[in-house]
């Protein structure tokens, strides 16, 4: 169970993130949840089983992605992104037991992404301290 300033937390990354996709029209969605799938933060989904099974597919990405990063002699993992068809999703963990996910609008410049996510990191991060 979480201690009351876990809750206090998370509370305010969901503020914050609300927030960012509130005033963001690029980005569609976000989320925040451990490395091993749990949701602590899901703005995407409508239904609770949603978001598990969200949360969950997010993190494997996560930690597929930087498998195969150390397989390939690479350097540490930074980021996943995927491009599709009507957006992309952009992975970026957050210390070391978390990880950011956002959705973005296809048409937006990558380094405007990139720059959203940036900020978005390093404020999640320092939230969850």
């Amino acid at each position: 169970m979480q201690s009351p300033t876990d809750v206090s937390a998370l509370s305010k990354v969901e503020e914050y993130l609300e927030n960012v996709v509130s005033s963001e029209p690029s980005i569609f969605s976000a989320a925040v949840m451990t490395a091993d799938g749990l949701p602590l933060v899901v703005l995407m989904g409508k239904e609770e089983v949603e978001k598990l099974q969200l949360a969950a597919a997010i993190a494997s990405l996560g930690s597929l992605s930087e498998q195969t990063a150390m397989q390939l002699g690479i350097g540490e993992h930074m980021d996943l992104m995927m491009r599709c068809r009507k957006g992309h999703l952009f992975i970026r963990r957050v210390g070391t037991a978390n990880v950011l996910a956002i959705i973005t609008d296809k048409s937006t410049p990558l380094g405007v992404i990139s720059l959203i996510i940036d900020s978005a990191a390093k404020r999640v991060q320092r939230l969850l301290r």
